[in-house]
């Protein structure tokens, strides 16, 4: 492989939003008058399409899934999207890959809280490009990694995803992108979570990341 630029996912990657998130899908429940699932449910709704994971939980409509999205993405922006953790050397981590290499975030949080958050959190300054979903909820994952490798004008197989859901790894495999995994976020905790899927590696740390990346 020749890796020349590395596009992170945000959400369980690049920083813990679990806090923010979880409370903000309990409260838009709640006001929609749905019944509020635990905490664990409530979990999986880091990182995914939020319509996606609406739909796969609850029998609705897609109007109703629509409206869930538009008040989750009104209520989140009030405050619960700053309910963030950082990952322990997670500042250092993007330093020493930003000396070598152009980077990205390809997010399915709308793009301009996206900036928001990385701007709070002093993290968007080791970003050539940051780009997100749209205020519909309309673009797939596979369509914002591509619009992040477009945006740092690297060929989809010279860059490498990072994230830590099979959302993303699929993402990275339909465009022909090298995957890492890292295990200390939401979705993937092991192989298997990736059966079938191409990938570099798992890492089960923030500084294994400068490890995998160091051979190219």
């Amino acid at each position: 492989m020749n890796i020349k630029a590395i596009i992170f996912d945000l959400d369980g990657t690049l920083l813990d939003t679990g806090r923010g998130i979880v409370k903000c899908v309990a409260s838009t429940l709640s006001q929609m008058g749905l019944a509020v699932p635990n905490e664990e449910v409530c979990k999986s709704f880091v990182g995914p399409p939020l319509k996606k994971r609406f739909l796969e939980i609850f029998e609705a409509d897609e109007k109703t899934a629509d409206d869930f999205v538009k008040l989750f993405r009104e209520e989140y922006a009030k405050g619960d999207i700053f309910l963030a953790d950082r990952y322990p050397e997670m500042d250092e981590c993007l330093a020493g890959l930003h000396k070598h290499f152009p980077l990205a975030v390809a997010t399915n949080k709308r793009e301009d809280l996206a900036v928001r958050l990385l701007e709070k959190f002093e993290m968007n300054q080791y970003f050539d490009a940051i780009c997100g979903s749209d205020a519909a909820s309309t673009i797939t994952k596979e369509q914002i990694v591509a619009s992040a490798a477009k945006r740092l004008d690297v060929a989809y197989e010279n860059c490498l995803m990072v994230g830590d859901s099979a959302n993303d790894a699929e993402a990275a495999e339909r465009l022909g992108m090298p995957f890492v995994g890292v295990t200390y976020g939401y979705g993937i905790k092991k192989n298997s979570d990736l059966i079938n899927l191409s990938l570099v590696g798992l890492v089960e740390s923030v500084m294994e990341i400068l490890t995998v990346t160091d051979q190219y």
